[in-house]
Order: structure tokens, then sequence, then C-alpha cells
């Protein structure tokens, strides 16, 4: 917000630590990190038409999801912003995070986590500032509201080819 008004801006994804990019925050440490903790204040809304996942597979490819909200063509993931100063420019930058939560049913079928998707009415809520943050807003969207759409084929078992005659063979 600047000047109590809201705007839509471009940020970079993923806060950069020593050792890692955190490309999304565990709704279960934004109390208890004080990374996440100190950045409560900081909330923002990421608009998406869907998302993709991998999932992990032993082996091979790994199959390629779309995952959207039924009946709507824009969804708000919850986040959180801070500014952050890119060590190969010595620029501010602002930069995000998506919260995440346990996966529903469905998603638990591809990946271990879940983007928390708020509800259009929630907007509001998730952005005013206030004393207490309304982690309330943060819960899993319902198995029946998620699609998902296989966009890569999925893995297939290897075939095993008859074996190969040599020009002697059978002589």
């Amino acid at each position: 917000m600047k000047d109590g008004e809201r705007q839509i801006v471009e940020m970079r994804w993923g806060f950069k630590f020593s050792d890692r990019l955190a490309f999304n925050a565990r709704s279960d440490k934004l109390t208890t990190s004080p990374f996440w903790r100190e950045r409560l204040t900081q909330r923002c809304i990421v608009p998406a038409s869907s998302m993709l996942k991998w999932k992990k597979t032993a082996a091979g490819p790994k199959p390629k999801y779309r995952l959207s909200v039924k009946g709507r063509h824009v969804l708000g993931m919850a986040g959180l912003w801070g500014p952050w100063i890119n060590p190969k420019t010595g620029q501010w930058e602002d930069t995000f995070a998506i919260i995440t939560d346990d996966p529903n049913t469905k998603m638990s079928e591809i990946h271990d986590r879940q983007a928390i998707i708020l509800e259009p009415r929630e907007y509001a809520e998730w952005l005013n500032e206030g004393d207490r943050p309304p982690l309330h807003l943060l819960r899993i969207l319902p198995d029946e509201n998620l699609e998902i759409d296989l966009l890569s084929p999925l893995p297939t078992e290897p075939t095993k080819s008859p074996p190969q005659r040599g020009l002697f063979d059978g002589m």
C-alpha cells in the first residue's frame, strides 16, 4: 500500500537467503519463524489464472499438471512481501513468497504442499492493516473446488524389446 491505497506491482518471486531461495512460506512457520513473523504485516495477494506442478517420480520425466479453481478465471494466493537488496545491482527490489499448507486429498497425489487460495470475499480482510494478521483465512481449498489437468504424459513402464538376432544366429 502506498498512502493507504492498494497497488498492483511487479515483484521478484522468492526471498534470497545465504543458502537458498524461499519461494513459499509454510503456514505453520508464520508465527514461529522470526523472518516470516516480521513479514506478516506485509501481506499481498498473488494473482494467477492457474498454477503448474510437477509430480515427483522415481525415474524418468516428471508429469506436469495445471491446477485451477472451478468457476474462476483468476485466483488470488495469499502471500507475504518485503524489500530486498539485489546483490547484482545494489538496488532495492520488492520480493514475495506464496503461503502454503498441507495439501487437500486431490493435491496430495501430486505434491506435499498446496498454495493457500483466498476467496474473493476475503481479499480486503487479508490486505487490511491491523494489529493481528487474519491467519484464520489460511485454509486449504476443498477438493471439489480444485481442477487438475494433466499437461504432459505420465511415465510409462519400459517395454521389453525382443532379443536381437545377430548375423550368425540360428546357423
